[in-house]
């Protein structure tokens, strides 16, 4: 017991660095997992995303750009460190990896999803980042411990020549050719989607929208379609201009949506066609 509370500071009981281990091996979890892939082009990334190896996600830029200042001037390399760091630093969380390094590339991505992002919309909005944030200080400072990869490197003669400043530059300049190779933004396509649906009988309609996911879609503010028959056919023509393989929609009569309870409608592209034509039937899924 007394080793456990009183272990010197530079080499803890295996347990203390276990219970330090993870968070950081969860958070990385998490990142890499959900956080990350979802926006930058991995083999576990949402296949209805697609995102090649490497890709940051179409849309990432666009949101970079509107923190305003450099990240205006610069939104296509903000982004894509900003989500290697997330997709890649996670991995090297998980495996202990050049701890210190991704830990400091979290931080600063946490920061600015902190205060550029997230600051306006409330404090249960930035706790997640906030969360990764702190995990990402005390690892900059304590490094893997004996659970990474980290510390098994460290006693290997080939670490050693790796952290020489010959070996250094070897590895700053793989680095920047891989940057270089593969910094890329998914690239989008425009498709133009007509979308009918057609009413019950007898309907009396004040107002008929579609809403969905992925731009010019969305759930708060539907675009309203205008009548082909009064009361009984509605149709709107829209165009998205997207990377996604997919956009999901429900319409809404009367401002009550379709399909209670019931999974979206779904349309998905492909590199083939840029015109579609899509006619529905209200509250059925065919």
């Amino acid at each position: 017991m007394k080793r456990f509370f009183y272990s010197p500071i530079l080499m803890p009981h295996w347990s203390q660095d276990l219970l330090l281990a993870i968070p950081r091996i969860v958070c990385g979890l998490l990142l890499t997992l959900d956080f990350g892939s979802s926006k930058f082009g991995l083999p576990w990334s949402p296949p209805e995303n697609n995102l090649g190896f490497f890709e940051v996600a179409f849309w990432f830029p666009h949101d970079v750009a509107d923190y305003g200042g450099i990240f205006a001037m610069f939104p296509a390399f903000f982004a894509w460190m900003g989500a290697f760091a997330e997709a890649v630093g996670g991995i090297a969380w998980v495996i202990g990896w050049q701890t210190r390094l991704f830990s400091f590339l979290i931080a600063c991505t946490m920061l600015v999803a902190v205060f550029a992002q997230q600051w306006n919309a409330g404090t249960w909005n930035m706790l997640p980042a906030m969360g990764f944030l702190w995990v990402a200080i005390y690892q900059m400072v304590l490094g893997s411990g004996r659970f990474g990869l980290d510390f098994i490197c460290a006693r290997t003669s080939l670490w050693t020549k790796l952290a020489s400043f010959k070996g250094s530059k070897k590895l700053l300049g793989m680095g920047a050719a891989l940057l270089l190779l593969n910094a890329c933004v998914q690239p989008t396509r425009d498709y133009r989607v007509q979308f009918d649906v057609k009413l019950p009988a007898q309907t009396k309609v004040t107002a008929v929208s579609i809403h969905g996911f992925d731009y010019p879609l969305n759930w708060q503010e539907g675009v309203q379609m205008e009548p082909v028959i009064k009361d009984s056919l509605y149709r709107v023509t829209l165009l998205f201009k997207t990377g996604r393989a997919y956009a999901s929609y429900k319409f809404k009569l009367n401002g009550q949506y379709e399909l209670d309870d019931q999974d979206n409608r779904i349309i998905t592209f492909n590199e083939a066609d840029s015109v579609y034509q899509v006619q529905s039937d209200w509250n059925q899924l065919k």
